[in-house]
């Protein structure tokens, strides 16, 4: 720059206006050059940046998505838990039952699974002020739709969690600790028939319980629901973003 300076210094003293001109000229169209390859990279950035974001969004909606898969699949087998335990409170243990599985179904039976998102990146998106980089208005749109929804679904936690203790509290030392301990490893017990009709005997001491049973199938299908609404979301919405990471 300083030689440019100099330069039009001695044109400006030699009176030559041509060459003043083009000097002018090379360092208008030089700063502009500057000015649109520092535009040009930076947008390339923010496009890096975006795409890089919408990546990180599709692995956490993929996590949502086993999450949910999960939840359903638990839902599905806490209500047959429940209803194997029922069954044998009215009816007594059939010739044919796995008393051990029987054993750790009181246990499960009263087991609330409540999905939560893998919220990350919308988090980072939010605290960060970097929503703006998404530029795409309909995919943004659908990102906050997807985690609304899932935030309004958690207003249900609270009595979730209170039924759940509720059963905890009114079941416990219904089994033994060798069998919640099997529960809790996915394990099934060696449980003789005289003990299950012992656990059985414990059981119908506390008429509660048969009632607790019988309203969290109310419980179990809204998770059961809930997750599965969310879940055709999550898919919905990665097919949605995958385009934009490219």
């Amino acid at each position: 720059m300083g030689t440019v300076t100099q330069r039009l210094g001695l044109r400006l003293r030699e009176h030559d206006w041509l060459s003043v001109l083009l000097e002018l000229l090379i360092v208008i169209v030089g700063v502009f050059l500057g000015i649109q390859a520092a535009n040009w990279n930076a947008a390339r950035q923010a496009e890096q940046e975006e795409r890089r974001y919408y990546r990180q969004l599709i692995d956490d909606l993929k996590t949502d998505a086993s999450t949910l898969r999960s939840a359903v699949e638990r839902s599905r087998m806490h209500d047959r838990a429940a209803e194997d335990v029922l069954a044998a409170l009215d009816h007594g243990l059939p010739r044919d039952t796995d008393y051990g599985k029987l054993a750790v179904s009181i246990h499960y039976a009263g087991f609330l699974f409540v999905p939560q998102p893998a919220r990350r990146t919308y988090d980072e998106l939010i605290s960060t002020g970097n929503l703006s980089i998404l530029r795409n208005g309909p995919a943004k749109q659908a990102i906050a739709a997807y985690y609304d929804a899932f935030a309004s679904n958690r207003q249900w936690d609270t009595l979730l969690r209170q039924q759940q203790s509720d059963y905890w509290r009114l079941s416990a030392g219904v089994v033994p600790r060798r069998v919640l301990q099997a529960a809790l490893r996915s394990q099934i017990p060696t449980v003789s028939r005289s003990e299950a009709e012992s656990y059985l005997q414990e059981a119908r001491r506390r008429p509660e319980l048969h009632s607790l049973l019988i309203g969290m199938a109310a419980h179990q299908e809204r998770v059961r629901r809930d997750s599965e609404a969310q879940l055709a979301a999550a898919l919905h919405l990665i097919r949605q973003l995958e385009p934009l990471t490219r």
